[in-house]
């Protein structure tokens, strides 16, 4: 969409007709009235995911650990 718009004014009709139009699409597409907008937290994808828990720090210990064994094996070889 290119619409060359001059002035102020007509600028913020032209926003205020296109954010109207943007919250009509949005009240339509909406499942039920008075619903939000679908965000990344209501997704299919994330149903059954849980968060990380609280023993993530000991995946990132042994990450650090294989890399330092890794650079120790290619140096002392």
């Amino acid at each position: 969409m290119g619409i060359m718009v001059s002035g102020s004014e007509e600028q913020s009709k032209l926003q205020e007709r296109i954010s109207a139009d943007l919250r009509e699409r949005s009240r339509s597409n909406s499942k039920v009235e008075g619903e939000d907008v679908d965000l990344v937290e209501d997704s299919e994808y994330l149903k059954n995911t849980t968060k990380t828990g609280r023993f993530s720090w000991f995946w990132f210990v042994l990450i650090v650990l294989a890399a330092l064994a890794l650079v120790i094996i290619f140096v002392i070889k």
